[in-house]
């Protein structure tokens, strides 16, 4: 239904505070490429950003650079194919087979898209991240020269190149429509000024949501999510505004209890999750220099009960989902928290919380303690000079607890582990006291559901059909389903699905 007011924006211009031919609503990775490639198709371009320019931060920001650029585009579908039919054999897919189709295509191209526009970029791995599946070698991973902020400085820059106009400090509230219910503007909130104003801008002709997911809502993940709490590194900002909007001019949602997600640490004195390096293999050369030369060291998963429920080997985009069982006795999730353990020799290896984390900017970027000294002090690294002592320091069974470490360092000494088939380099066991404990919860980068859209980045309704005017790019609405291809895949379909909506909401009348 049309409200009077939306009808009279359509059919006056003296309503309209502001015009451009394309309204991107977000300023991301993906938010930033279809702004470049709108402008150099000849469109006039306006971007919508929440946050203000000194704070903002967005998760391809606190991301390492890596994305996407496959070496054989028949390969990659394969592999596309394979995992958007995990799960099930109804013929069902996650993702439909065009939108696959044109994910490879576009990927393919990213890396020559990038250095075309001057970007430094290097060979980073092979091999998707379930190489057990047909087409996973034809993943190439590409690393942009130092870290994701420092591709979106480089985004920036180029977005500046082009005089893009970009309005921070201007949340979108709602998108407007036509009388024939095409998307013609959005209404958002100028909040530059020493008071907000509501502004009406309008959308010659189109507008591209590229708002991220929902990391930022409480409600949205409780309501959403297979598991809860779950906690991500990044996207505070994101509180699934162009979720909302999408919905309210009928967009149809996919993949929304899906997530890029694994095992995670969050305090509660710091606003976002951080990455642990478990086994202290290091986050970067010289962590991992530092680290050469000093005893291994083991570590294990247990549940709250003080028992291993999984190979400790993660699929690091999808652990999560381990932690979503549910006790419908207990009437808990008995693995949410788990507990990372450890002993002497990993603190001992080098810091076991990602070296920086958290939002960048005035906001807080957190810098972690190179000997994990400041963290025991904070409580957030759990200690106990024996098992049974940590284990009352955390809260679980003592007895279970000290029969799982027997047991696993039982393992380690026959170099198998039976239960749950740990690789025989990782069987290390947990010998050397003090030992530790840190707090685990499910989460890590980013939630993937949204406005469902097609190959054309179009959003459609419940049936499938266009919702005219409406794009979609990146997280909002994501392309992956329940399993993530490989490391990049995130910022890769940020810079494939912001070229694909730019294009073709160009081309709208």
């Amino acid at each position: 239904m049309v409200s009077r007011e939306e009808a009279m924006l359509s059919s006056s211009s003296n309503h309209w505070d502001e015009t451009a031919e394309i309204v991107i609503i977000g300023y991301g990775l993906a938010g930033a490429v279809a702004a470049i490639t709108a402008h150099d198709l000849g469109a006039s371009v306006l971007i919508l950003e929440k946050q203000s320019a000194e704070s903002h931060c967005s998760c391809s920001s606190l991301s390492m650079g890596i994305f996407l650029s496959p070496s054989d585009a028949d390969r990659a579908t394969e592999y596309m194919l394979a995992l958007n039919q995990v799960g099930g054999e109804s013929g069902v897919l996650w993702t439909d087979l065009d939108t696959i189709h044109a994910w490879v295509k576009y990927v393919a191209q990213n890396k020559d898209w990038i250095t075309r526009l001057g970007g430094k970029v290097k060979f980073f791995s092979r091999g998707g991240e379930f190489p057990e599946l047909p087409g996973a070698d034809s993943m190439e991973l590409w690393k942009y020269q130092g870290n994701g902020l420092r591709l979106m400085q480089f985004m920036y820059h180029q977005v500046a190149l082009r005089k893009i106009s970009v309005w921070y400090q201007t949340p979108a509230q709602r998108l407007l429509t036509g009388r024939d219910g095409r998307i013609i503007g959005v209404r958002a909130v100028d909040e530059r000024g020493r008071s907000p104003r509501v502004v009406n801008i309008r959308a010659l002709r189109a507008v591209i949501l590229c708002s991220g997911g929902f990391e930022g809502n409480e409600a949205m993940k409780l309501q959403y999510l297979r598991v809860y709490p779950m906690y991500f590194a990044g996207g505070t900002a994101n509180t699934g505004d162009g979720i909302k909007m999408a919905q309210q001019v009928g967009a149809d949602l996919w993949h929304m209890n899906c997530v890029s997600a694994r095992l995670c640490a969050k305090f509660p004195d710091f606003p976002v999750a951080f990455f642990i390096d478990f086994s202290g293999g290091g986050w970067s050369q010289r962590a991992m220099a530092e680290a050469k030369g000093k005893a291994a060291a083991g570590f294990i998963f247990v549940d709250k009960y003080g028992r291993r429920y999984m190979n400790e080997d993660l699929k690091p985009h999808a652990a999560a989902y381990d932690l979503g069982l549910f006790d419908s006795r207990r009437l808990e999730y008995p693995r949410v928290p788990s507990y990372h353990i450890f002993d002497q020799r990993r603190m001992e290896r080098g810091p076991l919380g990602q070296v920086t984390s958290g939002p960048s900017g005035p906001q807080q970027l957190y810098k972690w303690s190179r000997d994990n000294l400041v963290e025991l002090r904070r409580g957030w690294i759990i200690r106990g000079q024996t098992v049974a002592e940590l284990a009352g320091n955390i809260g679980v069974p003592p007895a279970n607890l000290e029969n799982t470490v027997q047991l696993w360092n039982k393992y380690c000494q026959v170099g198998r582990d039976p239960d749950f088939g740990r690789n025989p380099l990782g069987l290390v066991p947990l010998d050397t006291p003090p030992f530790y404990a840190i707090k685990l919860f499910p989460g890590g980068s980013n939630t993937q559901g949204g406005p469902r859209r097609n190959h054309r980045a179009q959003v459609v309704n419940p049936f499938g059909e266009p919702i005219p005017g409406l794009y979609a790019a990146g997280e909002c609405g994501s392309v992956f389903g329940m399993l993530y291809p490989a490391g990049g895949g995130n910022l890769a379909e940020c810079i494939a699905f912001g070229r694909i909506a730019a294009e073709n909401a160009v081309k709208e009348s």
